[in-house]
């Protein structure tokens, strides 16, 4: 069964929506980038101020905890837009739903990435040095442009649900 031609085409009111909320998602993770250099900032403003007493290991265990929170968001987002989950979430909530899970999976990955740069500025006051603060807060911005979704693959996802998907309430589809 092929899908229907008139439904593959977006209407305004599916884009003005996926616009919207592709906007709302640059807004959140420039918003997070911004508090992962001002924990940069405080963090090496803190060590130059009292000075920074070094601790061998402890360094170390907050490079675990990143790499772990940085895995952990690859695999939180993979497994958010997975095409069988993005497809339960097309039928049971409908295109307007779709895309607000589209950015909640942003807002969820952006939000690992805001601790990661946290670890930055708790590093400081643990023992760390300038470069532990520079290395955690780079680690930090590089998961948040990672994950940092492409407005044509909300697109995709979008269009192509709003296709595939059965019509039960045209509503509810925003068609």
């Amino acid at each position: 069964m092929t899908p229907n031609p008139e439904q593959a085409q977006p209407t305004a009111s599916l884009s003005n929506q996926l616009a919207a909320a592709h906007k709302t998602a640059l807004i959140i993770v420039l918003t997070f980038a911004m508090s992962i250099v001002v924990y940069m900032g405080l963090g090496l403003l803190k060590l130059n101020l009292r000075g920074a007493k070094v601790q061998a290991q402890l360094p170390f265990a907050f490079y675990g905890v990143a790499a772990a929170l940085a895995i952990g968001s690859i695999l939180v987002r993979r497994a958010l837009l997975h095409r069988t989950k993005l497809e339960v979430v097309a039928v049971t909530r409908g295109l307007e739903g779709l895309i607000k899970h589209l950015l909640n999976s942003t807002i969820i990955a952006a939000a690992i990435a805001e601790v990661i740069g946290l670890l930055a500025l708790v590093v400081a006051f643990f023992g760390g040095d300038q470069n532990d603060v520079i290395r955690l807060s780079v680690v930090g911005l590089a998961v948040l442009v990672w994950n940092y979704p492409r407005r044509s693959a909300w697109a995709r996802a979008v269009y192509y649900f709003a296709a595939t998907t059965p019509i039960t309430d045209a509503g509810k589809l925003g068609l």
